[in-house]
């Protein structure tokens, strides 16, 4: 598949109208290596290549008929990370509940969770917020024409900004149910290629393409990336079956509570920097895609340790919480630690064979730590 950065989305039409109900989810991801290569100015030199997972975090969003002449938009973030109480900006020991124990973590974490709603009803013929929070929802109802008399509502386990690929995940998810409750049916391919024209070209992020893929395709994918985008998607090809269970035994994401935009984050990335470290992000995807179909779990940590190394050299400053953590837990068997996203916060990927998750969890203090499944759905509509 392609997914050209300008020039994908379709004319203007006249708003339509819901006809009926309906629900879609698209998970986040998480990438094991080769993130910022699929970023446009640095694809375009010599291809890009990620390799990673949709996760079973995921965006809800309904859309369902309304008032004629309205249109109504909800957010609503669960899990909202605050800093705890003495810890510093930018410090991973951030807010969130104390993880305990791995087989605790999540219900402990789920104690903490309170839900944050917005809402914004306007009628049609205003013109769109320009509030940060709803820019997508409003670029999502434009790309689609579905404009009047409609209601839709954003539901995500977290705040924007954790560095998971929430922000196109609730993009494809829009764009799915919108369809959907007009009666339109939209391939994986062409859900992603409009969520990234919408990124791009409706709300001007330099964002990479990964996330898109991974949120309408699903799975554990190796990604190719061009100058217009995503040039190939391909599941891995994986050599043992007990692989995935064990990487995804060992994997923690912490949060740290800290919460940015990726685009403000990529815009500081010194181009000539993220030029000299595309090919070390590359080389580290290939050696992760090639221990999973090699069936070697040492491998694949091989190449997650080559791809942190050089994603700290691209951005010190957008790596320096995870840089921090890392000499806080040294000793303790952590063998990978990396930043998720962009960088500069969000949530941080550790990977440690699980004996020594207690040893670690204690060490991380306060912090709400989730533990995801690896290989989640793309996009589906999900009942009710």
């Amino acid at each position: 598949m392609s997914t050209p950065c300008a020039g994908s989305l379709s004319a203007p039409r006249s708003p339509r109208i819901p006809l009926w109900r309906a629900a879609a989810s698209a998970p986040m991801r998480v990438s094991f290596a080769g993130g910022g290569s699929d970023l446009p100015g640095v694809a375009r030199q010599d291809g890009g290549r990620v390799v990673g997972a949709a996760v079973d975090l995921r965006v809800r969003v309904i859309v369902e008929p309304f008032d004629r002449g309205w249109v109504r938009m909800e957010l609503a973030a669960r899990g909202q990370a605050t800093p705890a109480e003495g810890a510093e900006a930018g410090d991973a020991t951030g807010g969130g509940a104390r993880a305990g124990d791995a087989a605790a973590g999540d219900a402990a974490a789920g104690d903490a969770k309170a839900t944050a709603l917005r809402v914004i009803t306007r009628r049609r013929s205003d013109p769109p917020r320009d509030d940060l929070a709803f820019r997508l929802i409003e670029a999502t109802l434009a790309a689609t024409g579905v404009g009047d008399g409609v209601a839709l509502r954003v539901e995500t386990e977290m705040s924007p900004g954790a560095g998971l690929g929430g922000s196109a995940s609730a993009a494809v998810a829009a764009l799915f149910a919108l369809r959907a409750a007009v009666g339109e049916a939209a391939a994986p391919e062409e859900l992603a290629r409009e969520a990234v024209a919408i990124e791009r070209e409706r709300l001007y992020n330099a964002c990479g393409a990964q996330d898109q893929v991974f949120a309408a395709f699903g799975g554990l994918l190796d990604l190719a990336f061009d100058a217009r985008g995503c040039s190939g998607v391909r599941p891995l090809a994986i050599g043992c079956p007990d692989l995935v269970p064990a990487l995804s035994a060992g994997l923690l994401l912490v949060d740290t509570a800290v919460r940015r935009v990726s685009g403000e984050v990529l815009d500081r990335v010194d181009a000539g920097a993220a030029c000299d470290a595309q090919a070390e992000l590359v080389a580290a995807a290939g050696e992760v895609a090639r221990g999973f179909e090699l069936g070697s779990l040492a491998l694949v940590l091989s190449g997650m340790r080559r791809g942190a190394a050089a994603k700290v050299r691209l951005s010190a400053t957008a790596s320096a919480i995870a840089v921090s953590l890392q000499r806080r837990l040294d000793g303790l068997g952590v063998e990978v630690l990396r930043m998720c996203g962009a960088g500069g916060g969000g949530h941080i990927v550790l990977w440690a064979p699980p004996e020594r998750h207690a040893r670690i969890l204690d060490a991380l203090g306060p912090c709400l730590v989730r533990r995801p499944a690896l290989g989640a759905p793309g996009v589906r509509l999900d009942p009710g």
